[in-house]
């Protein structure tokens, strides 16, 4: 194949964003969380596996055990982690020292900190976080410590160099969980380690539509005489196929990808929903990236978790959307960071954050709401999520997500913007991961275990869907969110077992719907609906 020609990419080219070679997921991105993470989740996890690799490997026997912190490192082995640690150690030096400095700055205000003014405490903060925090007390007089979170990203913690997106001719069948194991260099790997905000991505991921030239995108990334050949194998000499016909005037369309990735389409509007979509030629019949329009308007991330916020897809999208919009942060908390500060620092320049209850416009006829999202962080004070509300041509459509609507009233005091829904979609994954799973480098201290259990990263069940659904008037309803479809296994940790306890809850929510004479169904694999416009 010449490379001076203008060619495609192939549709199944899978392209992973890495830090430090984890997959990038927001916990890791941002710089504050992703010091904590990466010293104590991701050393000890390699360190762990090179105490005893057949103990990782006797746990992955297990399936049950598939989303825990256990490494496969596949045909790469033993020395590949080994050499992976120690050039994390070395490259991930600036991030580790933030990390002992937040540790030894939180110590100083419990020692320190008893209620009395914390001027003379700012010269002692570390040098590391100097100018990037405020000293702060909340209303019961415990220190804590704010972050001026633009100003990480100007700092040495970011670590754009440890940043690379490796491509992948087409996408694995069984692939390790990518939150347990690092995604490590292998000989069908293109590993280009050019920061995430660099333009140049967006120039191939454009060959997913219109033609390149690929011989002068290889020279702009710098590649090698091997590399290019790569990449040159990643190309082909074909149009892509024509993006799917809008809907028909009047009406509007829900197509469901998988998980919770919904896309909305009216003729003149597209909205999608916490896009994290597959690729053509994995052995299952689904729609996927090529099935999304050229053009849409408007991007919906509902909250903060790696399910519904995945940059590996919102990288290939980033001038192909119009505006994201995205929940307001509580500014500055350690465990809830902004979203809009991220997406910015990583090259989206057209982010709109909504607090609770403002109103987006799409376009003609088309707005998104953001309602309040309850449960489902562990009691934890994060306010980076949202319940999206999309209306379209008189239609409405509520996204509860993983919601735990554990508090009736707070729907009721929104009734007269909700209105009459005419499809709920709601998770109903109702058991969860317990605190620590997620949020357990970010902690001070650590929690017994008793009290880890029962603060648990879960949706609604049954019961609790069926409330919902009758608060907002429901015409219909779609349990979703629940990580079942088999080629997401890598990111969501689970698949589809008739007999887990979601999947249990979502036919009991079929059958107590049905009872009122309200259509409820399970989204699984795909979907699709077309509502007329009402006046």
């Amino acid at each position: 194949m010449t490379v001076n020609r203008k060619l495609t990419l192939r549709p199944g080219v899978v392209p992973q964003p890495l830090i430090h070679r984890w997959y990038a997921w927001p916990y890791l991105i941002a710089p504050h969380t992703g010091a904590l993470n990466l010293r104590d989740r991701l050393i000890p996890t390699m360190r762990s596996y090179l105490d005893g690799p057949q103990l990782h490997a006797s746990a992955l026997a297990n399936p049950a055990r598939y989303g825990g912190p256990f490494i496969n490192p596949g045909d790469a082995g033993v020395a590949e982690v080994e050499r992976l640690l120690e050039q994390t150690l070395r490259a991930g030096r600036a991030k580790l020292t933030f990390a002992d400095d937040l540790n030894a700055l939180r110590q100083m205000l419990h020692e320190r900190a008893r209620g009395g003014s914390m001027e003379g405490l700012y010269p002692e903060v570390p040098a590391s976080l100097k100018g990037t925090v405020e000293l702060v007390y909340d209303t019961a007089h415990r220190p804590s410590v704010r972050f001026f979170e633009p100003l990480l990203y100007r700092t040495a913690a970011f670590e754009p160099h440890s940043q690379t997106v490796s491509l992948s001719p087409r996408s694995r069948r069984h692939q390790p969980f990518v939150y347990g194991s690092p995604v490590l260099a292998g000989p069908d790997r293109l590993d280009i380690a050019v920061p995430f905000a660099s333009a140049v991505w967006d120039d191939l991921f454009a060959a997913r539509l219109t033609a390149i030239d690929v011989q002068e995108l290889a020279e702009r990334l710098e590649l090698d005489t091997r590399a290019r050949q790569q990449f040159a194998a990643l190309f082909q000499d074909e149009e892509p196929p024509a993006p799917p016909a809008r809907p028909d005037p009047g009406t509007v369309r829900m197509r469901y990808f998988n998980h919770a990735t919904v896309l909305l389409e009216t003729e003149s509007s597209a909205v999608l929903l916490d896009p994290l979509l597959g690729y053509p030629d994995d052995g299952f019949e689904h729609l996927t990236l090529a099935d999304l329009p050229a053009y849409i308007d408007t991007v919906v991330i509902s909250h903060f978790h790696s399910d519904h916020f995945s940059l590996e897809t919102l990288l290939q999208l980033r001038r192909r959307v119009g505006t994201i919009v995205v929940p307001r942060s509580s500014g500055g908390s350690l465990q809830d960071p902004s979203l809009k500060t991220m997406l910015q620092a990583l090259g989206f320049d057209r982010v709109r954050e909504l607090g609770e209850l403002e109103t987006f416009a799409v376009g003609e006829g088309v707005d998104v709401v953001a309602l309040p999202f309850i449960g489902e962080h562990a009691d934890l004070d994060i306010r980076t999520k949202m319940v999206p509300l999309v209306r379209a041509l008189g239609r409405s459509f509520m996204f509860a997500t993983d919601i735990t609507p554990i508090e009736p009233a707070l729907y009721e005091l929104v009734r007269d913007v909700v209105g009459t829904v005419d499809a709920l979609f709601v998770g109903l994954e109702c058991v969860g991961a317990p605190l620590s799973w997620l949020y357990g480098p970010l902690m001070e201290s650590r929690l017994p275990r008793e009290q880890d259990q029962t603060r648990r990263l879960k949706g609604s069940d049954a019961a609790m869907a069926d409330r919902l659904a009758q608060q907002v008037g429901a015409a219909h309803v779609y349990a979703y969110a629940m990580g079942l479809e088999p080629w997401l296994k890598h990111l969501t940790g689970s698949d589809f077992d008739p007999e887990s306890e979601p999947v249990r809850q979502s036919v009991l929510l079929g059958d107590l719907c049905g009872r009122r004479g309200v259509g409820a169904e399970l989204l699984y694999l795909g979907g699709e609906r077309v509502w007329s416009a009402k006046a």
